[in-house]
């Protein structure tokens, strides 16, 4: 009996001491690491957005395409941008049903399509399983696509436990640091440096069609077909107005998808916005952007001046822009 007692007693001596050697390690890596779910930070101020009249879903294209600071700030609209990088309808509708109640009567809401938006952009389970866990940091469980409680104790008190390479930064001694390159300022380019920027977003327009089309099974998934349906069911039962929109890219990215692939595309989305009975519009391969690398961040991503110059041209030319603008007063202030 006393053996068994002692080592029972050795057993929990072990376990606590691993766990509180965990819990240390744990709270030094929380001092150190960057925040690694930084796009989340706005959801954090939506008390700030009660009435939100102004908005768009969608991944990175979304998130970089629509800047709203002359609507919002100039003008005095409630505006909100719901992307983040990778997200997909899936998680668009989880956000919408989520902040259900903050949406104001006859919101405008801009939907992207994206070439890869019908499929996983994810390449792995170890991406896959990050991405996930930022909607952890402020969805509530009860609206998150296929709840993981372990993903969620891992985000909220143990985050080293998913931590990887970035485990080094724990150590006393600087780990290398990666370079973040952000967009410059657009400006007049002179020859030598459009042809060194041409090379280098050829190179990125080459990654990121890997990215979005090696290894897949199908590129047109009924799952991903079948949430974006839902979020047009969303919008028409709440009142919003819904416009499905492709935001523009470079040529150098575009012209790497094949005719073949892009014909099936386009009819897939044609069919959704007939089948909704929603409008849909394409700037993928337009002329006054896709041959402009000053107005991207690289080969598929606008940057703030093209961001600017985009949200222009929908003002102009989009039917629903003009008559939500004409019709609704400002409620920001």
């Amino acid at each position: 009996m006393k053996k068994i007692i002692l080592f029972a007693a050795k057993c929990f001596i072990v376990c606590f001491g691993t766990l509180f050697f965990l819990f240390m390690l744990n709270q030094r890596y929380e001092q150190v690491r960057d925040n690694p779910y930084s796009d989340a930070d706005k959801f954090f101020h939506m008390k700030e957005y009660p009435n939100i009249q102004i908005c768009n879903l969608g991944s990175s294209h979304g998130e970089n395409a629509f800047k709203y600071d002359q609507l919002a700030y100039a003008r005095g609209y409630q505006c909100f941008n719901f992307a983040m990088s990778s997200q997909t309808y899936n998680y668009d509708y989880a956000l919408l049903s989520m902040y259900k109640k903050q949406f104001a009567d006859n919101c405008l809401m801009f939907i992207p399509v994206s070439y890869f938006s019908f499929n996983n952009e994810v390449t792995n389970e170890q991406e896959e399983q990050f991405l996930t866990a930022k909607y952890y940091t402020f969805l509530s469980p009860r609206y998150i696509p296929n709840y993981d409680p372990y993903i969620d104790i891992v985000t909220h008190y143990l985050p080293i436990l998913s931590a990887g390479e970035d485990i080094t930064k724990i150590l006393p001694f600087p780990s290398p640091a990666l370079k973040v390159f952000a967009a410059e300022a657009p400006a007049a380019l002179s020859p030598e440096e459009l042809a060194a920027k041409e090379v280098e977003f050829k190179e990125k327009a080459q990654n990121r069609y890997h990215r979005h089309m090696d290894d897949k099974e199908e590129y047109f998934l009924q799952e991903r077909i079948d949430n974006l349906y839902d979020i047009l069911a969303f919008c028409k039962e709440n009142g919003i107005t819904a416009v499905l929109i492709t935001t523009p890219y470079t040529s150098l990215y575009s012209e790497l998808f094949s005719p073949e692939f892009k014909e099936e595309f386009y009819a897939e989305v044609n069919a959704i916005a007939n089948n909704a009975g929603v409008p849909y519009y394409d700037f993928s391969d337009d002329e006054r952007f896709s041959n402009r690398l000053e107005l991207f961040a690289d080969a598929d991503h606008l940057n703030a001046e093209g961001a600017a110059y985009f949200m222009n041209v929908l003002e102009l030319e989009i039917p629903e822009m003009q008559d939500f603008l004409l019709h609704n007063e400002p409620n920001r202030w």
